[in-house]
């Protein structure tokens, strides 16, 4: 055990050191790359949407739904390489999924829409979001967020378009694209600031997230899928990083449909609770 602490120390060190001694601008072989892979992840979505291929994820693999009803909350990297590395860069794919009972789609429309109470749902990774605008079933909002990973703090502030959309009474998905993404150097300090657009460390240059949402089986299906934009770090220290680089979004993901699942629980039961109370006030 002590020794397994070393090694990810040492590789934790080497992380810090190697992301804060490359800053780097975006290059726009990277962003080609990035375009491209996302639009192939998007013609898989639409296939799902359209029935090619199952809607969820979960459904293509029984054990794995299994899972879910037992409780669990499922996170899987996705792609034959991940990260995957394109020029200058790397891309992240990740999937995660969640079954939480008794819950409905207008619970989790409820949660995805109270953008105030982000802050508390989300803590303590996400400071702030902030709705900028709204047309029907389109949003646009702001969030500040901070990730601390022992000797790093990497905070965003980020501009993103929602898109929710119900497929009919039972299924439907959202969809989040970043606008911007801007780094905040010396978060929390006096000198604190916004770099410009695709400057910085290269944490994060990119994210766009799928969710996928079913209500069956006597709750609610939800599936988040999140592809994100780095840099690339040197190749001779790439495989020392592996563990970590995998570990980090592994992690995030997973606490993020935890803590949604939390919030659509406490709504479905806030539901559930104040149902016989109007009826019974639907009688005197």
């Amino acid at each position: 055990m002590k020794y397994r602490f070393a090694l990810v120390l040492q590789v934790l060190i080497v992380f810090v050191a190697v992301r804060s001694s490359f800053a780097a601008e975006l290059d726009q072989q990277t962003v080609a790359a990035w375009d491209k892979y996302v639009a192939s992840a998007t013609l898989h979505m639409q296939d799902r949407l359209a029935g090619k291929s199952p809607f969820l994820w979960a459904d293509e693999d029984p054990a794995r739904r299994r899972q879910l009803n037992s409780g669990e909350i499922v996170v899987s990297p996705l792609g034959e390489s991940h990260p995957l590395l394109v020029p200058r860069g790397l891309i992240h794919h990740w999937i995660g999924a969640v079954f939480i009972p008794g819950a409905r789609i207008k619970d989790l429309d409820d949660v995805v829409g109270d953008y105030g109470k982000y802050s508390e749902m989300y803590r303590p990774s996400l400071i702030k979001a902030e709705l900028l605008g709204s047309a029907d079933d389109e949003q646009k909002l702001s969030i500040l967020w901070v990730q601390r990973v022992l000797l790093v703090t990497a905070a965003f502030y980020t501009e993103m378009d929602s898109k929710f959309c119900a497929l009919n009474s039972r299924q439907g998905y959202m969809t989040f694209t970043t606008t911007r993404v801007q780094q905040i150097e010396n978060y929390g300090e006096k000198d604190e600031r916004r770099l410009a657009q695709n400057e910085g460390s290269g944490y994060l240059w990119r994210l766009v997230s799928f969710a996928r949402f079913e209500e069956r089986d006597g709750g609610l299906y939800l599936e988040l899928e999140v592809i994100g934009l780095s840099k690339d770090v040197p190749g001779s220290i790439r495989f020392l990083l592996k563990p970590v680089i995998e570990h980090i979004p592994r992690q995030a993901l997973t606490a993020k449909l935890d803590q949604t699942r939390q919030a659509i629980s406490s709504r479905a039961s806030q539901r559930s609770t104040s149902a016989p109370i109007a009826r019974e006030r639907g009688t005197l």
